[in-house]
């Protein structure tokens, strides 16, 4: 059972259409319920758009609309309860649709068409359909029937007779012209095939170039990605050089400081070694004096005689003391000498190689720059390689693409010819269809008169 939809558009069960009044005993109920559909019932036939009327099982009408009343020029008042064969009027049928409704219980839609004139002598055409009512337990109790005004369809089927007669007549002109049309058509294919048939070998061959150099662009693009890939490898160890470089540099600098730092400490050494040497000078003349001290000592406790014996010995003791410091101050000078001759060798090589860490410095700080250089360069060399390659892949898929197309316009072409060439027979199968046509018309024009 299907729900219907109150006024909120929100589906109910079906007695939801129906409201029975407050405090009412059943009996009151089922006779207002009755009441209410009686008059849903009754709505619905008078507000239906089309004609319409209602019979009961016996055949007499029990419904009658507006609309009915227009077209049959006969009010509700006049025909309600009358046999509904009488009221239609149909002389020489047993029995009318809605009759025929109720006999068989089935949905009917008739075919034909009813033509008349209303009150005011327009005319109408209207098509019937009758369905069965039937009570709650299948019984079929009457029928509901109603016409389809069907006015502008069979207006419509007299425009279309009419303009096929003027088909047929402006059909029977026109084949000739399409016969010659036809003959003109066939002997142009023929060019065009020829034609096509020409411009499909160019093609070919322009294929066959344009292959070659996609192949060739190809082999290109391969190739610039591997000079692209070398430039990108001289670039990663050029910068890798540069750092090395970089590295060296402030190695080298700190030699130099080192170098300056040794030199420094070298001419402070050489001062301290002058230092030294004069010390051992004064240390060598106090020596002497020493010994000129211990001699005159020595003379003094001869001349004492035993009373100076005491003296003698302390005299002897200073002069071999003295000796024994003359002869370290001798060992003392040896050294100062060698480390003042060591001390001016290595003078001299420290600033050689102080000079030589300078140059050095100034080379490696060149070589720096010119690894930055080199560096940029390479970077600039990448990326115009990069673009090269780019460039290079873009004109690859271009003849790629040409190669694609050119082979769709060769496959056009050879379809084109096929085309022309089954255009060429189906043109002469048109003029014998032209002719058919001809012949189809003629036989419609005469069925559409009948």
């Amino acid at each position: 059972m299907s729900k219907t939809a109150t006024r909120d558009g929100n589906p109910t069960e079906p007695d939801a259409l129906y409201t029975p009044p407050a405090g009412a005993t059943e009996t009151e109920r089922l006779r207002h319920e009755r009441d209410f559909w009686r008059h849903q019932f009754e709505e619905l036939v008078d507000r239906f758009p089309e004609p319409a009327m209602v019979v009961d099982g016996r055949g007499d009408l029990t419904h009658w609309n507006d609309r009915m009343a227009d077209l049959i020029d006969r009010s509700a008042a006049e025909v309600v309860g009358k046999p509904s064969r009488e009221v239609i009027g149909t002389d020489g049928v047993e029995e009318i649709l809605a009759e025929t409704v109720v006999r068989t219980g089935e949905v009917i839609r008739e075919d034909e068409v009813r033509s008349g004139t209303d009150a005011d002598g327009a005319p109408w055409d209207v098509r019937a359909a009758g369905q069965p009512l039937t009570a709650t337990d299948g019984t079929v109790v009457g029928a509901f029937e109603f016409v389809s005004r069907v006015t502008a369809l069979v207006e419509q089927r007299k425009a279309v007779e009419r303009v096929g007669r003027q088909i047929e007549e402006e059909v029977e002109g026109s084949v000739e012209d399409l016969l010659s049309t036809s003959r003109r058509v066939a002997d142009r294919s023929r060019e065009i095939d020829d034609a096509a048939d020409d411009q499909a070998e160019h093609l070919g061959a322009v294929q066959a170039e344009v292959e070659s150099l996609s192949a060739t662009v190809e082999e290109i693009a391969s190739s610039t990605d591997e000079v692209s890939r070398r430039v990108r490898n001289a670039g990663e160890r050029a910068e890798a050089s540069e750092d090395a470089a970089e590295e060296v540099l402030d190695l080298m600098h700190e030699v130099a400081a080192a170098s300056r730092t040794l030199s420094e400490d070298h001419e402070e050494l050489q001062s301290w070694v002058d230092d030294i040497d004069s010390i051992v000078d004064v240390i060598d003349s106090i020596v002497g004096q020493i010994n000129l001290l211990a001699l005159n000592a020595s003379i003094e406790a001869a001349r004492a005689g035993v009373e100076g014996n005491g003296f003698a010995v302390v005299a002897d003791e200073i002069k071999r003391l003295a000796d024994q410091s003359k002869t370290e101050v001798k060992d003392v000078e040896t050294v100062v000498a060698r480390v003042t001759e060591n001390t001016s060798e290595t003078t001299e090589s420290v600033a050689v190689t102080t000079d030589r860490v300078e140059r050095a410095v100034e080379r490696v700080e060149s070589l720096s720059d010119n690894q930055s250089d080199i560096r940029e360069t390479v970077q600039v060399t990448s990326t115009s390689v990069d673009e090269i390659a780019r460039a290079t892949d873009e004109q690859a898929s271009s003849a790629e693409e040409v190669v694609s197309m050119l082979n769709a316009t060769v496959d056009g072409v050879d379809v084109v010819a096929d085309e022309v060439r089954a255009l060429t027979g189906d043109n002469e199968e048109l003029a014998t269809q032209v002719v058919e046509v001809r012949d189809v018309v003629r036989e419609l024009g005469a069925s559409i008169n009948r």
